[in-house]
């Protein structure tokens, strides 16, 4: 079984890459990236160009504008993620208001529980690794919580026009945040329950929308995990 404390796997941020420290040559898949190969991928181009012309929110801007506004606020929640990380970490003070929000929210629901930020994890045998936020700890029945930061505006859980996944496996999921945040927990628990042996209690999603930290409880689809991993083998 893997350990929590196992410091071998590095990741680089950059990169987003994952690769063992003492073998360099072993490299890690991410669970971000391999969920996306099941949901058509997000064409920045085209949905900006077709927004620009046919939204009236977006009337008056260029292409390039909107998707200049797009990567600003991407940046900004990486921003709140390292905010919220170096806090814990460091005790840095935070100074954006989703950060804040967040800590607030950390401090009332995680009294007597270890709180473990930015938790690498990885199995080799499914060469896949992963980063999670908050991984929460109640010594008093051993159950771990895992919780993820969600900056976006919405957190819809129905899919635009019906949009459905593209894959044979995601084919009956609605194609929406809710169940891309969902697998992206769900592959977490599953790691760590099978991998590393530990019960995992709740799976969240922390939305911070700008006025406080708005709790989601995400599907657990292990059913279709199992599935990815086994068409990844093939």
């Amino acid at each position: 079984m893997n350990s929590l404390h196992d410091n071998d796997i590095h990741l680089f941020e950059d990169e987003h890459k994952y690769q063992l420290k003492s073998n360099p040559s072993i490299s890690f898949n991410s669970v971000t990236e391999l969920i996306s190969k099941y949901f058509e991928p997000f064409n920045k181009d085209l949905v900006a160009s077709k927004l620009i012309n046919t939204h009236p929110k977006y009337f008056g801007m260029t292409k390039d504008e909107l998707i200049k506004q797009w990567d600003e606020k991407r940046d900004h929640g990486s921003k709140i993620h390292k905010e919220i990380e170096d806090f814990l970490k460091s005790g840095n003070i935070a100074t954006e208001q989703q950060s804040l929000d967040a800590i607030n929210w950390l401090e009332k629901n995680s009294i007597k529980k270890e709180l473990q930020s930015e938790a690498i994890i990885f199995s080799k045998e499914l060469n896949i690794a992963g980063s999670i936020d908050i991984l929460m700890h109640d010594k008093k029945n051993n159950s771990y919580v895992i919780l993820d930061w969600k900056t976006s505006k919405s957190i819809p859980k129905v899919s635009f026009n019906g949009k459905m996944g593209i894959h044979p496996v995601t084919s009956h999921l609605m194609d929406c945040k809710f169940v891309h945040y969902s697998m992206q927990l769900s592959f977490y628990r599953y790691i760590l329950e099978e991998y590393y042996g530990l019960l995992i209690s709740d799976q969240l999603i922390a939305h911070l929308d700008g006025n406080s930290c708005v709790i989601h409880h995400a599907s657990y689809f292990k059913n279709e995990i199992v599935r990815i991993i086994n068409n990844e083998k093939n």
